[in-house]
């Protein structure tokens, strides 16, 4: 029981963040900061640090599954949070230098570059979402 709350503190506290930071933090940033570089340094800290945060919560989230029960395969309670981790590496590490890239150059592609950057942190939250949505119905 213990390690099931810890599973669903931890995992709302990833989805909190993620929620934190892409619907509150990075558009204050924009609305406040005058200048859009700026602003846009600002909001990129904030999504590297949850970055950070959710590849920590996710590895932690994933031992504790495993330390629940250990299986030959892994499911569904296993797979989403390192699912959600992978796009948290993915967004941060493949596609975010190339939307910087884009912005700081004011290349066409900035554009599709946010769009595929907001695309993949919205499939980690998706990910982090739905394992907490399974998590308490489970019997462990």
């Amino acid at each position: 029981m213990m390690n099931r709350r810890l599973r669903w503190l931890l995992a709302a506290l990833w989805l909190g963040g993620l929620a934190g930071v892409g619907l509150i933090g990075a558009p204050v940033a924009f609305a406040t900061v005058p200048e859009k570089m700026l602003a846009a340094a600002v909001a990129s800290k904030g999504f590297y640090l949850m970055a950070i945060a959710s590849i920590v919560l996710g590895v932690a989230i994933t031992v504790l599954e495993r330390w629940r029960g250990p299986t030959a395969r892994m499911d569904a309670d296993q797979l989403l949070p390192l699912a959600g981790v992978f796009f948290a590496v993915l967004g941060e590490f493949g596609v975010v230098p190339h939307l910087l890239q884009a912005a700081v150059t004011h290349s066409p592609q900035a554009g599709l570059w946010h769009g595929l950057a907001s695309l993949v942190y919205a499939l980690q939250a998706l990910c982090v979402a739905a394992y907490v949505w399974r998590l308490p119905g489970r019997a462990d």
